[in-house]
């Protein structure tokens, strides 16, 4: 069993009117309406009040409650009745009393099923909840008391049964029907909307206009329920569910009045049951403004809700500490991050509606529109795609996106989410730390790496008992060139050698540049010397052919010569400092003994490099 809804005691100290005085009021109302004191009601108002007051009580204040219901209903009676019988005859006293064990039983029945079923807020923003809720806490209470409240009544009398229950169910189930949903309203959802609407020209107007319809029609037309049905939808289609339910139980009311005055009747019959065809008309031109309401009231909150779920969507997208984009399918931006205008420069006003190519460098603005874009929206997704973002003030960003495409049911792409990263910075210093590893002139691996790469290569090979060697080459006469045609020749002569080398050299060989026109090799694993000396010749050859320095013809064209020392690990040193010292004597051996060859540590073996 599910407990009622706990409302703070503010908002119960804000209730204009206590329920048990309510139900007084009501049950009073009832009976003038009727114009029959202390007898079965046109239209029995008060029961459903009763209903949400049980209801707001938990089960052990039930007893209380219950009692003092009863004996408004009882003082209701006699007060409606001591025209007819007075106040102190016995009499008066059955007649008040013969009503109160129906509506009691009504009473708490009602409440103990819609406390069962449970009881929120969402049960008057769903058609088929109200509909649940009007079944346990109208239909079946009412089908059931009336047996109680007609067997009481028709006690000694039993031909007047059947007629007495149809009355006493027709009346109850009507009044509750027009009672139930608002008192429900006000008791969930408080007075405050009401009061709200109440006080507003449009919603007075459109109360009346819906009165004044179900006076002219009840007057005027032999079948006058369905305007009444229109004038109801009009008010639930154009207002919210508690005001849509006070204007049912103002039309409710005015329909039991026409009524005592004789305006709107039953049609004549003999048949006790005739009746039942009538009240049944009643009853469905008050249903359909409950159910649109609830019906317009749910779609009302879950547009809210879902705007309220966009709002959040799109504040965490826009406020989000990352680069983030969206596009159509026509490559349009849709949205961007804060972030993103940040980075770039941009208000959202400017950018919104524009080609995501139009922030693209030349290059990117071509790649994404002729490979990027439309194979991400073919697979759904591209990702770590490098792209150059130009800023407002013109500078260039380099980034990588990555994006998914969203697909309606059909299969078509709707929209992307693209998250972009800054990768910028990175890339400087990316840059910075291979220029700090390398030659910024050959982009040979510099004296540093070649310090970290000698180290691993000792640990290595002394580890697995291996041999490697280290080749100490100086170009021959370098320095005329840079005499004879500059600097600049002598750099491209350095360029041109440096290619020259990388291309003889094994791809597990490594060659360096120390500075100016020296050059060391790495040469791994080697297994004899004599096969080292013919790949040492082969460099040396390569080197050795003539160089033009200059991408024209009529750029100098010059000869070029290298001499190389050798040394092995382990026989010629252990250690990174040994080997090159002892790969340099080497080659100064070489050069001693002729240029243009190469010499093994310790220098007895001098070889040119053509025989």
């Amino acid at each position: 069993m599910t407990e009622p809804p706990r409302r703070d005691s503010g908002t119960a100290q804000r209730r204009p009117v206590p329920p048990v005085l309510l139900y007084f009021a009501l049950a009073l109302l009832s009976q003038a309406l009727s114009g029959q004191p202390v007898q079965v009601a046109t239209l029995w108002l008060a029961n459903p009040v009763g209903t949400v007051a049980l209801l707001a009580q938990p089960w052990r204040r039930w007893p209380p409650m219950l009692l003092a219901l009863l004996v408004a209903n009882l003082l209701a009676n006699l007060v409606a009745g001591a025209p007819q019988h007075g106040w102190d005859t016995a009499a008066g006293w059955r007649a008040a009393a013969a009503f109160v064990p129906g509506n009691g039983l009504e009473m708490v029945l009602a409440a103990a099923l819609l406390r069962r079923c449970g009881v929120d807020e969402d049960m008057l923003q769903q058609p088929g909840r109200l509909g649940r809720a009007l079944l346990l806490g109208a239909l079946v209470p009412s089908f059931c008391s009336a047996f109680a409240g007609a067997a009481v009544l028709a006690a000694g009398q039993p031909q007047a049964f059947a007629p007495l229950w149809l009355l006493w169910f027709a009346s109850s189930l009507i009044g509750t029907v027009a009672v139930l949903p608002l008192a429900l309203s006000l008791w969930l959802q408080g007075w405050a909307p009401l009061r709200r609407s109440l006080a507003q020209p449009r919603t007075i107007g459109l109360l009346l206009l819906s009165l004044l319809l179900t006076l002219l029609a009840a007057s005027t037309l032999p079948h006058p329920f369905v305007m009444v049905t229109i004038a109801l939808v009009l008010v639930g289609a154009q207002t919210h569910f508690s005001l849509t339910a006070l204007a049912t139980l103002l039309t409710a009311i005015t329909l039991a009045w026409l009524m005592a005055r004789g305006v709107l009747l039953p049609p004549a019959s003999s048949a006790w049951w005739s009746g039942s065809l009538f009240y049944s008309a009643v009853l469905a031109s008050l249903l359909p403004a409950l159910f649109l309401a609830a019906s317009v009231e749910g779609q009302a909150r879950i547009l809210r809700a879902l705007a309220s779920s966009e709002q959040r969507f799109r504040s965490l997208y826009t406020s989000t500490p990352a680069m983030l984009q969206s596009i159509d399918p026509r490559g349009r931006l849709i949205s961007v991050s804060r972030l993103w205008l940040d980075k770039l420069g941009y208000a959202e006003h400017e950018v919104l509606g524009r080609p995501a190519t139009d922030f693209l460098t030349p290059e990117s603005a071509r790649h994404a529109r002729d490979v990027v874009i439309p194979q991400a929206m073919r697979t759904g997704r591209c990702d770590d795609i490098e792209y150059r973002m130009v800023c407002r003030n013109g500078d260039v960003l380099d980034v990588l996106l990555s994006a998914i495409w969203v697909y309606d049911t059909e299969g078509q792409p709707l929209y992307s989410l693209a998250a972009v990263q800054d990768v910028t910075e990175k890339k400087r210093l990316a840059a910075l730390s291979h220029f700090a590893a390398h030659d910024p002139l050959t982009g040979l691996p510099n004296r540093m790496l070649l310090q970290d790469r000698l180290e691993r290569s000792c640990a290595q090979h002394a580890r697995h008992g291996s041999r490697f060697a280290v080749g100490f080459l100086d170009l021959d006469h370098f320095k005329d060139i840079n005499d004879t045609h500059g600097h600049e020749a002598g750099d491209a002569l350095l360029q041109i050698v440096a290619r020259r080398l990388q291309a003889a050299l094994r791809a597990s060989d490594t060659v360096c540049r120390l500075a100016g026109d020296e050059f060391v090799l790495l040469f791994s694993e080697i297994e004899a010397t004599e096969d080292l000396g013919a790949i040492a010749h082969k460099l040396l050859e390569r080197v050795a052919q003539p160089c033009r320095l200059g991408p024209t013809h009529d750029a100098p064209l010059v000869d070029v010569g290298a001499s190389m020392g050798v040394a092995v690990f382990p026989e010629h040193g252990q250690d990174p400092h040994t080997l090159l010292q002892h790969a340099d004597q080497a080659m100064y051996a070489a050069k001693r003994a002729g240029r243009n060859r190469c010499a093994f540590y310790p220098a007895a073996d001098t070889r040119p490099a053509q025989p």
